[in-house]
């Protein structure tokens, strides 16, 4: 049987069923599995439903349409571009499954194509269609055109994200070190621009957001927003805008399928033999980091799960990219603010959210190894302070950098004592939060070098709640001694400022220490399920 003797519509039918079935299955499911796949949905549609309600109300209502849909537009196609980049080579239909079935690449490619717009993504993605839709349709005339620009632009961002997803991960599967910085530019660029995108956009006046328009209408997503904008008033000069922001998605459609095709059959290169020989150099960090870790078991867990952050591509991508966005979080905002002192001293929240950020499922990065020492017995309080360790050494040079960073911006030396002191508090802090999410929600790390390869886990959702959570235990927690800090710094006082310092770093260590407690007691109780999750499937 040959892939000409079954019909596209078939196939796109069959996908479609594969995609809801596997949905209703994981609903159907008990534990985890059940609740991830729930909350994914729900997320979906709550995201759809408040962009779609934004477009369609400020659609109707803007003075400047062409402004709106033109500057949404573009910035809903690059956000899915800048999201699909970071999230990674995963497929909600492992295409490497049915490479043997008798399909054609272009029937595969439908199909991969269907499974993704009637999955969670897709609903999100219809629903902010509707919206636009709503938004600039302004009478009957006018609905053929809104109708036909609105399906464009959500073909657009479909085969944007999945030829994005494709082209990258067959990058990084030839090119492995290369697609980890890639990812990790990525990472820092788009949570860099969410913080200052907004306050930028809403402080720019009708004049500057002309001139933004002017630059982004001669983009596809400008041109099909440019359509949506004229279909009531130039229902001609809309067409054509149409037709042309339309045009690129044939060389889209032809880019996905090829890098389906390729990604199916592509192998990964490897550096084994480039080892270069020669006298050992002497490396004082690595043997400084060695003797923080200790001796003894706990030591040399720590030490192990030092070379396995810095060594393995995906755990290093999570500690370069987890640094960066915990520190844009939080220091930005800071940064902004007109207190004395206040970028210096405010930093231990940066370094917390940087070491969550990095360091969320230490347990699950270090899978196997971890596994083994578990079948022969060792003491899971060991590893929960060995993995402690290791967090805290690698993460340490933020609550360094963090500091310096904020008092050189604001020009505040004389808090920088009090701001190193918050920050490896926030350092202790953030490592006892890590440690917490890590037991709650172990996730196996898949096998290879690969940075961008994702696990069927189907926890993220529930990982990213767990994160929330633990970041606002976090900040209950540590709300007095900010509120304290906040109240030395408006009375302007270095001393108490600095007083109130060493309480924080008290207050971070204390958070250390109920982490680690935490971590084993709930290691201990649910170690046949914790065994389990850190396996990375095969």
């Amino acid at each position: 049987m040959s892939g000409q003797s079954i019909s596209t519509s078939t196939v796109v039918q069959e996908f479609v069923r594969l995609r809801w079935r596997a949905l209703r299955g994981a609903l159907r499911s008990s534990g985890t599995q059940k609740w991830t796949a729930t909350v994914g949905l729900l997320a979906s549609v709550l995201v759809g439903v408040a962009g779609g309600v934004g477009l369609a109300v400020g659609g109707q209502r803007s003075s400047q349409p062409d402004v709106l849909f033109v500057i949404a537009c573009t910035v809903i196609v690059v956000s899915v571009v800048a999201i699909g980049v970071i999230a990674g080579i995963s497929q909600p239909i492992d295409p490497r499954v049915l490479a043997t079935e008798p399909l054609t690449e272009r029937q595969l490619a439908l199909g991969l194509l269907a499974g993704t717009a009637v999955g969670p993504p897709g609903i999100s993605g219809g629903l902010i269609g509707l919206g636009l839709f709503v938004g600039a349709l302004s009478g009957v005339m006018a609905a053929p055109i809104v109708a036909i620009a609105t399906l464009s632009f959500l073909a657009t961002i479909l085969l944007v994200s999945r030829s994005t997803i494709n082209a990258l991960g067959l990058f990084a599967t030839r090119f492995p070190r290369s697609g980890q910085i890639t990812v990790g530019v990525f990472s820092l660029l788009f949570y860099g621009g969410f913080q200052f995108l907004p306050r930028l956009i809403g402080g720019l006046d009708a004049n500057q957001q002309r001139t933004v328009t002017d630059i982004l209408q001669y983009s596809p997503p400008g041109q099909l927003g440019q359509g949506l904008a004229k279909a009531s008033t130039e229902p001609l000069m809309a067409i054509g805008h149409v037709v042309i922001g339309s045009i690129w998605l044939i060389p889209l459609a032809a880019v996905f399928v090829w890098t389906t095709s390729a990604l199916l059959v592509s192998v990964q290169q490897t550096n084994v033999g480039s080892q270069r020989s020669g006298p050992t150099r002497r490396q004082p960090i690595r043997h400084l980091a060695r003797r923080m870790c200790g001796t003894g078991p706990t030591g040399a867990v720590a030490w192990r799960g030092i070379l396995t952050r810095v060594r393995t591509p995906r755990t290093a991508l999570e500690t370069f990219t987890g640094a960066g966005i915990g520190l844009a979080v939080i220091l930005v905002p800071t940064l902004l603010r007109d207190g004395a002192g206040a970028g210096a001293v405010l930093v231990g929240g940066a370094v917390q959210l940087a070491v969550l950020f990095m360091a969320g499922n230490s347990f699950g990065s270090d899978g196997p190894a971890m596994s083994n020492e578990l079948l022969t017995g060792v003491d899971p309080a060991v590893l929960v302070r060995g993995k402690a360790r290791s967090v805290a050494i690698v993460a340490s040079p933020i609550a360094f950098i963090g500091p310096v960073i904020a008092a050189a911006l604001t020009d505040e030396w004389r808090y920088f004592l009090a701001g190193l002191l918050v920050g490896i508090g926030g350092l202790f802090g953030g490592t006892g939060g890590a440690i917490v999410q890590s037991a709650l929600v172990p996730i196996a790390i898949p096998e290879g070098d690969n940075p961008l390869a994702s696990g069927d886990s189907g926890k993220g959702c529930l990982a990213g709640f767990i994160l929330a959570g633990v970041v606002l235990a976090l900040a209950v927690v540590t709300l007095p001694v900010a509120l304290a800090l906040l109240w030395a710094l408006d009375r302007g006082s270095l001393a108490l400022v600095t007083v109130f310092a060493f309480a924080t770093l008290g207050a971070g260590y204390g958070v250390y220490r109920l982490g680690i407690r935490f971590a084993t007691r709930y290691w201990r109780k649910r170690e046949p399920e914790i065994y389990a999750a850190v396996i990375p499937a095969r």
